[in-house]
């Protein structure tokens, strides 16, 4: 039986990647609480519960994220799925600092990899 080789194709479906096709950027924000440096993390667990605009609500909305995860965590993690066009890590880091509760030393970074648990 004759086999068949693969002649074209771009070769983006590699196990161990990000891959979308749409517009999309996925981001990982480390919320910290304070601007001087000591890498507090907020718990964004309290600030959850639908009581007025709370910090994970005006981040979510701030970035008009399509899609969000935040962890049962204490370590101010929140994953975000954005427009891409619009956004980049550094703009993103922007509005969350410019939100009460987050403070200057927040980290966000392209994500490179979902974890479906």
């Amino acid at each position: 039986m004759a086999g068949i080789t693969r002649v074209n194709g771009f070769g983006q479906y590699t196990t161990g990647t990000v891959r979308q096709t749409a517009n999309l950027g996925f981001y990982k924000a480390t919320v910290r609480s304070t601007s001087n440096g000591d890498n507090t993390p907020v718990d964004l667990q309290p600030l959850d519960d639908g009581a007025s605009p709370e910090l994970v609500e005006l981040i979510v909305s701030g970035t008009n994220a399509v899609a969000h995860f935040t962890p049962t965590a204490n370590a101010g993690v929140i994953a975000l799925v954005v427009d891409n066009q619009g956004h980049t890590a550094a703009s993103i880091a922007a509005i969350i600092e410019g939100l009460s509760g987050a403070g200057t030393d927040t980290i966000v970074e392209a994500a490179d990899q979902l974890t479906f648990k």
